[in-house]
Formats: C-alpha cells, sequence, structure tokens
C-alpha cells in the first residue's frame, strides 16, 4: 500500500490510536530505541525489563554497582511512566491526552543524543525507559487487540498462537489477530536492525532518527483527530469521564 493509502487509512479510522499504521510506526521506534540504548548506553535495555532482571542478576553475581544501578533504576523508571499514564488520563478527560504522552519521549531523546559518553548510562537509560513506558501505555491496542509498541515478546507470541489457530483450528477470525501481530513483530525487528546500522555512522546522534520519526507519527496522529472531529480544545473537559476510555 501507497504512504497516501496509509495516511488515508488512519484519517479514515474511527479510533486513529489503534490504526495498524500507527501501531507499527510506534513499535518501529521502540525497536529503534532499544537497539540505541543496548548498543550505544551499556548494554541495557530501555524497554526490555525482563532482560533487565537478567543483566541485573548478573551485575549483583559479579559485584557490579554501576551494572546493578543502571538495570535497577531503569526498572524503577519504566514502572513510574506506566503510572504515570494512568494519573494523566484520570484528569484529562479528552480524546488528545495520547498527543501530549509521546511528548516525554521526544523531549528525552533529543537531550540524549547531546550526551557524551561520558555520562553515566544510570542517568540516561532510566530517563528513555520512563519515556517508553509513557509511550507504550497510551498507545495499547491495534485494532481493538491489546500490544506492545516497545518490545516484542508478547507480540510474537500472540501472532503465533493466533496463526496456529487460523491453520490447525480453523478459526478464520484469528487471520487478522495473526497479521496484526506478525507486522508488528516485523516492524520491531526492522526497527532495531536500521538502528544498529545507522549507529555506525551517527553513532550516539542516532537516536535523534526517532525524534524525527516520532514527531512525525504524533502530528499525523493530531491531524486524523482533527479530521475525525475529535478534538474540540474549547469543550474538551465537558465530556463526562466515561466518554474516553483507557487505554
Amino acid at each position: 500500500m501507497s504512504l497516501r493509502g496509509n495516511l488515508r487509512d488512519i484519517f479514515n479510522s474511527a479510533k486513529p490510536a489503534e490504526s495498524r499504521q500507527l501501531a507499527c510506526a510506534l513499535t518501529f521506534c521502540g525497536g529503534f530505541i532499544d537497539a540505541y540504548t543496548y548498543i550505544q548506553r551499556g548494554h541495557t535495555l530501555s524497554a526490555g525489563q525482563t532482560g533487565n532482571v537478567i543483566f541485573f542478576s548478573s551485575a549483583l553475581a559479579d559485584h557490579n554497582i554501576p551494572g546493578m544501578i543502571n538495570r535497577a533504576s531503569t526498572f524503577i523508571a519504566f514502572t513510574l511512566g506506566l503510572l504515570l499514564v494512568g494519573l494523566f488520563h484520570k484528569y484529562v478527560k479528552s480524546h488528545y491526552w495520547r498527543v501530549f504522552c509521546l511528548f516525554p519521549i521526544l523531549i528525552i531523546c533529543v537531550v540524549v543524543g547531546f550526551l557524551p559518553k561520558s555520562v553515566p548510562n544510570y542517568y540516561i537509560v532510566p530517563a528513555i525507559a520512563f519515556g517508553l513506558a509513557v509511550q507504550n501505555a497510551s498507545f495499547s491496542k491495534i485494532e481493538g487487540m491489546g500490544y506492545n509498541n516497545v518490545f516484542t515478546t508478547g507480540n510474537l507470541k500472540k501472532s503465533v498462537v493466533a496463526w496456529s489457530a487460523f491453520f490447525f483450528g480453523a478459526d478464520k477470525s484469528q487471520h487478522t489477530a495473526a497479521v496484526n501481530y506478525m507486522m508488528l513483530t516485523i516492524s520491531f525487528m526492522v526497527g532495531a536492525i536500521v538502528s544498529a546500522l545507522l549507529q555506525k555512522i551517527w553513532v550516539l546522534k542516532t537516536i535523534w532518527i526517532a525524534v524525527v520519526l516520532l514527531a512525525a507519527i504524533n502530528f499525523i496522529y493530531l491531524l486524523a483527530l482533527k479530521s475525525n472531529n475529535k478534538l474540540n480544545f474549547k469543550n474538551e473537559r465537558q465530556f463526562p469521564v466515561s466518554y474516553v476510555r483507557y487505554p
């Protein structure tokens, strides 16, 4: 499908935040940023907390204090980011709340691109983890189905399960889920590969590519909301609490 066709699908979607194109784009960025922090910032995963638990255990066994601090602080920051989204949404009763939820990761990535290698990673990676957690919690559905846009294990599992039900269980209703989760898994993988390749050229500045992509995604999402007449800044707070459902 052409770029124009993808944009048209987003704009025509009743729920732009759940569109397949937006979900894949965000997941691409998630893989891109996670690969960046692992390669450039102390071999720590900014979003994959399962890996960080293992890395923390290894650092603990080796009496590696900086490694322990890096992984533990990243885990805590990711948790705080998830909590913040719930708190933010509690007080912002409108469809435009997700627009602001991409601001943290955008600002953090801009700043990180300026920071040299000499800055300790336990200052950098937790901040990125916080931003990615906010992104992940605010954009959490693809066409009504839950997914993750900053790590891929769950998406891979759901894709394989759905394909198995489709082929072996003759459950044709699983085709959409299978395709969606497969595309998400591929998007994350491609994002990580592209990031790794570009880091050979731009090194620490590579993260600014993610800034450009996320800014474009947020702008397109804002336009999609506006085209669907879901942005009304004058009357936003007149909506009842039940009008917007989270996530």
